[in-house]
This record gives C-alpha cells, structure tokens and sequence, in this order.
C-alpha cells in the first residue's frame, strides 16, 4: 500500500501569490508549464487548456477542474 504524502498536498504560496501544492506544481512542471509567470488562477488555468487543446491528459484535466473549483470558492463573492 502507497503512503500518502500530505506534505505534498499541502497549498503553499507561490510566485505571484498563486497557491499551489508541490504535488500540483510537479503535475505542471512535467507538462511544461510555466506557473511561475502567472499572476492569476485564471491566467494559470488557460495555459493548462492550451496543452489539453493538443492532446488530451487525464491527470492535467483532473488538475485543471482542482484548480478551477479553488479559483470559483476563493474568488467568487458569496
């Protein structure tokens, strides 16, 4: 049985002040993309759907509609 690494799930502040866990970082870091430029979840967002345009990635997806909720619940006034 795998162990799960909380540490890695854990959110942590990043450049620009994005939020996100090492665990997400290393999803993005092995499809190139650059989160580091990003100022904005939703500009983080539309370079995952321009990879996801060329070829379809379950796990990127998966981090795309992650992200995408945590964007709604913590920028979207209730």
């Amino acid at each position: 049985m795998d162990e799960i690494d909380f540490e890695k799930r854990f959110l942590k502040p990043r450049k620009h002040g994005l939020l996100l866990s090492d665990e997400e970082v290393e999803v993005l870091n092995r499809y190139g993309i650059d989160y580091e430029n990003c100022f904005q979840m939703t500009e983080l967002l539309y370079h995952i759907d321009r990879v996801l345009e060329e070829e379809e990635i379950a796990e990127l997806e998966d981090l795309s509609i992650q992200l995408a909720e945590r964007n709604y619940y913590q920028n979207t006034n209730k």
